[in-house]
């Protein structure tokens, strides 16, 4: 059971977290770019304590090992400073938000680079969706597989028209983890999960909207400032109220997660080494060599 100062804590850091999961500090920043960072763009915000993120991985901001240690870096550094009160996540380029994780990353049977592949890939969900923050995430473009996984971590979702959205990890081969599954259950309900979950299911914005896995289809030109809009009205409510309740609601899949996190992580990596899966995401890479057909 959570002690009481993770149920009802006032602390700095989100509680429901509280010596819960493995620092990053003393990891190394890779490269140099805005902030220090090779992937990401930050823009702070010192009036409002909002700020922007920008997921700068040219093409389509595949998440590698490098850049999710990079997210989750930058969300625990938030996460500890008093000043912060939002963040908004997005993309530097106009047509992707987030295509996935880096698909070379699971096509290999190193045991030892999954195991700290997948544990950053549970990092970066805890930071993201545990944060005491408020989060929006500001689509501008294709979000699929983890990039639909970071968006389903804030608490608000703006979509650009004309792009899609959806979980397609099983059509590459790959089982999502329980605590994927919980969130997205969670968002748009049992029965529409397993379909979309199962079926690998890619949603316009627009029917996004419709089943709930966004909350605004808006205009692509006109993302960034309903982002801004909203994040004015979310700020409006009183912190710790809103902190608390937002902690109480996320607590149950947090704290499952927390308990099952070795067992996913032996589970993920025994099913990624077998031959049969290593041969579909083969597969898909070698499709994608392939130029398209019009």
């Amino acid at each position: 059971m959570a002690s009481a100062s993770i149920r009802h804590g006032y602390g700095r850091a989100y509680p429901l977290l509280a010596g819960r999961v493995r620092s990053t500090c003393g990891r190394p920043r890779l490269a140099s770019g805005v902030a220090g960072y090779k992937y990401l763009h930050v823009h702070e915000d010192d009036k409002t304590g909002v700020v922007t993120l920008q997921l700068n991985k040219p093409p389509v901001n595949s998440l590698n090992l490098d850049f999710m240690n990079e997210i989750v870096l930058e969300l625990e550094k938030r996460e500890n400073d008093p000043s912060a009160k939002g963040l908004i996540l997005t993309s530097a380029g106009p047509k992707v938000f987030c295509a996935g994780v880096d698909i070379n990353e699971l096509h290999t049977t190193r045991a030892e680079r999954l195991t700290e592949f997948w544990r950053a890939v549970q990092d970066m969900w805890l930071r993201l969706y545990a944060s005491k923050l408020v989060t929006i995430a500001a689509i501008r473009g294709h979000s699929l597989a983890a990039g639909c996984l970071l968006a389903l971590c804030c608490d608000y979702r703006i979509m650009a028209k004309g792009f899609k959205i959806g979980l397609n990890e099983t059509a590459v081969g790959v089982v999502a983890p329980f605590w994927l599954r919980d969130m997205v259950c969670n968002t748009i309900g049992q029965r529409r999960g397993e379909f979309s979950l199962q079926r690998s299911k890619i949603y316009s914005a627009e029917k996004a909207m419709a089943i709930g896995l966004i909350d605004q289809a808006v205009d692509q030109a006109d993302v960034a400032a309903v982002a801004a809009d909203q994040m004015d009205k979310w700020l409006q409510i009183p912190e710790v109220a809103r902190r608390l309740t937002k902690q109480q609601l996320r607590q149950p899949i947090v704290d499952k997660m927390l308990r099952g996190r070795q067992e996913d992580i032996t589970f993920t990596v025994t099913h990624l080494m077998q031959e049969r899966t290593q041969n579909i995401i083969g597969s898909y890479l070698e499709s994608l060599k392939k130029p398209k057909t019009s």
